[in-house]
């Protein structure tokens, strides 16, 4: 017996084991986890030169990967490689300078954590343009965690410790911008229906990143000095990760739209949105409640960070909720095979344009009936199948070929007609010669082009006759047209 190949799973697939990684991803990790280990090996005056060599490790393998994306997918992957600069670059201030320059060290970070929102917010787009809502709502409830955390936890340490204040918010906005990414990009995990190393290494590398910060702001209260020799280390990984993310092949896939879930906003959801909304400020002027001063700083900046999701959430809802209400009326309003007005549909643009008419003194309302000659032996022939999409075909070539502004309706079966508000007889005319132009071309049914034929009846308003009455004239005219009322044989063409 012969062996049997092995078959192994697509990376991205869902369950299983993934693909064995490409040697440029297993050889980084290798080597900056050897890095990350002796680290902590070397003299306290080569940690920060060390710390800041290995952060800017991740820049390489995001420069590669921005060279090699699609011109489409180029932006975010260049935003986060503009952010881990930034980060890197806030370390090395810090440290290059005894630590004197440490606030703009932090504010350099800020502004890297700032980018970093950007960029995750742009691959949340790419892969998630399918689930806005549940992207808004997720990171909309993270940001409601960092507001706990800040008030309940840092706030209070930072008070106590006399921080200055752009300390704090350099670390408040870290939070937050954190927080609601972190939140964004674990519903594409959840909800992605595909297994992605890239984004679990990004999700890693942001929770790992939160923890870290929220260690620093209760300890040194500064995010690029005095850290902690644990808290260092978190930070080293969190770089690891983000440089292993855009090297895996999977990082290709986050630019390509992922599955569609069903967006329900609920009562209790819509409850939560509300709740997001009032939130801060309810955390922050509350302590007044307790004796405690006010925290302005949490209302202004988490107002700030969450008011724009919120509304951005409901405007959404309100454009679905009109896109709903039109593909409604156009389902109410037009045939669902043709996509040309219906019955319903007709009659009313025409009466309309009677009344327009009866304010303009004079005829000028025209209907066309049109009748297929020999459709039922299309149908008899090549099946309904095939008599469906001739019914379509003459539908679009009606549609294009007559002029701009009249109606064309599938009034029922394989009868069409035309609306005009041009009543001359050269017009009249015009509009015979259109429809004989559109069904010149045979149309092809399984494989046989097929000649197509239609009798049309012409009446023209009096100014006193109503929609059904011209309808029902205008039927009578395409009776007597119709050659001897028996159906025309179908005629393949050669």
């Amino acid at each position: 017996m012969e062996p049997q190949p092995v078959r192994k799973r697509v990376e991205g697939s869902r369950g299983g084991a993934l693909t064995p990684p490409p040697r440029g991803f297993t050889w980084y990790a290798a080597l900056t986890v050897t890095a990350v280990a002796g680290h902590h090996l070397l003299p306290a005056t080569a940690r920060p030169l060390s710390y800041s060599l290995i952060s800017a490790t991740t820049l390489l393998p995001l420069g590669l990967l921005v060279r090699r994306s699609a011109r489409h997918a180029r932006l975010p992957w260049a935003l986060v490689l503009v952010a881990m600069t930034l980060l890197a670059a806030g370390s090395w201030i810090t440290a290059a300078d005894g630590g004197r320059l440490r606030e703009v060290g932090d504010q350099v970070v800020t502004a890297g954590h700032t980018v970093l929102l950007l960029g995750a917010l742009a691959l949340v787009l790419m892969r998630g343009r399918n689930d806005i809502g549940g992207l808004i709502d997720t990171g909309v409830a993270l940001m409601g965690l960092g507001s706990l955390l800040w008030a309940g936890l840092l706030q209070p340490r930072l008070a106590e410790a006399r921080m200055p204040l752009g300390t704090q918010v350099a670390l408040l906005v870290t939070i937050f911008v954190l927080s609601g990414v972190l939140g964004a990009l674990s519903r594409l995990w959840f909800v992605g229906g595909r297994r992605l190393l890239t984004l679990h290494l990004l999700v890693y590398a942001l929770l790992i990143a939160l923890v870290g910060n929220t260690a620093l702001a209760l300890t040194t209260g500064s995010m690029t000095a005095d850290r902690p020799r644990w808290v260092e280390t978190l930070f080293l990984i969190a770089y690891l990760c983000v440089g292993s993310a855009a090297l895996h092949p999977s990082a290709h896939e986050l630019s390509r739209p992922g599955p569609a879930p069903v967006d329900r906003l609920s009562g209790g959801r819509l409850i939560f949105l509300g709740a997001a909304m009032v939130a801060n400020p309810v955390l922050g002027g509350g302590r007044q409640l307790l004796g405690l001063p006010a925290d302005g700083l949490l209302i202004a900046v988490g107002t700030l960070a969450v008011a724009p999701f919120v509304m951005l959430r409901i405007h959404r809802l309100s454009v679905e909720r009109q896109q709903a209400e039109h593909a409604l009326v156009h389902q109410a309003t037009h045939d669902a095979l043709t996509g040309l007005p219906n019955r319903a549909e007709l009659l009313s643009r025409l009466s309309a344009a009677l009344d327009r008419e009866g304010r303009a003194g004079h005829p000028r309302v025209v209907l066309l009936f049109c009748d297929l000659d020999g459709f039922k032996g299309v149908n008899d022939r090549f099946g309904h199948a095939a008599g469906d999409a001739l019914l379509r075909e003459v539908a679009t070539r009606l549609r294009t070929r007559l002029p701009h502004g009249d109606t064309v309706a599938r009034y029922g079966g394989d009868e069409f007609l035309i609306l005009s508000e041009n009543a001359s007889a050269a017009a009249i005319t015009g509009l015979h010669s259109q429809i004989d132009d559109a069904l010149a071309t045979p149309i092809r049914l399984g494989g046989e082009p097929v000649r197509i034929r239609a009798s049309v009846g012409a009446v023209v308003s009096d100014g006193a006759t109503d929609a059904d009455e011209l309808v029902r004239r205008a039927d009578e005219s395409m009776y007597r047209a119709k050659p001897q009322r028996r159906p025309t044989p179908v005629h393949p063409t050669r």
